[in-house]
């Protein structure tokens, strides 16, 4: 079985020219190089099939399941998604290993801007919270991001100005909703966990 992973490095910044009922149409230039019909992309983090391509944009179908558990199903419209193609594993991985499958959303509460960075403080639900560790990684909008503290519902990151020039993350506003993935790893030792404490 081949599993498509990603890594959670943001190829290019991509542009939403339409969203309507179930067909997603996204603009871009590097990510569409080499892609086929069929070939799985990361849109902010949602693995996602490309149903058809024309001259500079990729086509998309939406399933009612990714609408209810991502940004994409909200009143929140965003102009512009992350983009990585499928990871190929001759080749360095800069990030952490993403499935592309969103558990859930996340809202930013609080922008502080520092010297050298922006730390952001995301809320999310406890489902999400208890999957995550402080020093771990966490898949925000496709973007390999590391969880600099927790507390309560809230999490805190730091995003350093190349994270906020080359991703979305860059252009985060107050009560935006992005969508989440934690750790594969982390997911898999708590429920392993979990199963020995119900023996």
């Amino acid at each position: 079985m081949i599993y498509k992973m990603f890594t959670g490095i943001v190829e290019e910044i991509g542009k939403i020219r339409k969203i309507k009922e179930n067909n997603l149409v996204i603009e871009c230039k590097k990510v569409i190089e080499g892609s086929s019909i069929g070939d799985s992309i990361s849109v902010s983090g949602i693995c996602l099939t490309i149903t058809s391509i024309t001259d500079d944009s990729l086509h998309f179908q939406l399933t009612e399941e990714t609408k209810s558990k991502t940004f994409l199903g909200s009143e929140q419209e965003k102009s512009t998604v992350n983009l990585e193609r499928a990871a190929s594993f001759d080749k360095r991985i800069g990030g952490h290993l993403l499935e592309g499958h969103i558990e859930g959303t996340a809202v930013c509460k609080k922008i502080s801007i520092l010297k050298n960075s922006n730390e952001v403080i995301f809320e999310t639900d406890k489902k999400i919270i208890n999957n995550i560790v402080e020093k771990g990684y966490i898949g925000i909008d496709g973007t390999s991001i590391t969880i600099v503290s927790i507390d309560n519902n809230q999490f805190a990151i730091s995003l350093i100005p190349l994270t906020m020039d080359i991703t979305t993350l860059g252009h985060l506003s107050k009560n935006q909703i992005v969508n989440i993935e934690t750790d594969i790893n982390a997911r898999y030792i708590r429920k392993y966990v979990e199963q020995i404490m119900k023996k």
